[in-house]
């Protein structure tokens, strides 16, 4: 298996697992993540950079039973591109949710450098199902 892809898929299980240590030995000490849409705070492409990453980590990776279906991975000489579907619980709601994505890894000294998620938070919030979102996908 390719190295990036190996890291690129280790960070998500690490993220699963709500591991902050392991996931911060991959990334590089210039690590930025910007979510490319605006999010309930107004904010525009909100992001997260080695500078405030440890704390904002914890948040981050603090989602119970979160998992990812990955649906394709491709990896070209400086980055990573995987096609998934996010779900996680929500305790106060009593729901699942689940989000369509394509996440973008670029590296630099064999660590992820920059990041980017693609997503369209209004299908975020609706709740959708396995059954619904496999549509997607023939």
């Amino acid at each position: 298996m390719d190295q990036k892809i190996k890291i690129a898929l280790e960070i998500l299980d690490d993220e699963i697992k709500g591991d902050v240590k392991n996931a911060l030995q991959k990334m590089h000490e210039d690590y930025s993540m910007t979510w490319v849409y605006k999010n309930k705070k107004g904010i525009l492409f909100p992001y997260i950079t080695s500078e405030n990453i440890k704390s904002e980590l914890n948040e981050v990776y603090n989602f119970p039973e979160r998992k990812y279906d990955i649906k394709n991975v491709c990896s070209s000489e400086k980055c990573v591109i995987i096609e998934m579907i996010e779900s996680y619980y929500d305790p106060e709601d009593k729901k699942t949710y689940r989000t369509p994505q394509i996440i973008v890894l670029e590296y630099k000294d064999n660590k992820i450098r920059t990041g980017r998620h693609y997503c369209d938070p209004q299908i975020s919030y609706l709740n959708l199902s396995e059954e619904t979102l496999n549509k997607i996908y023939k």
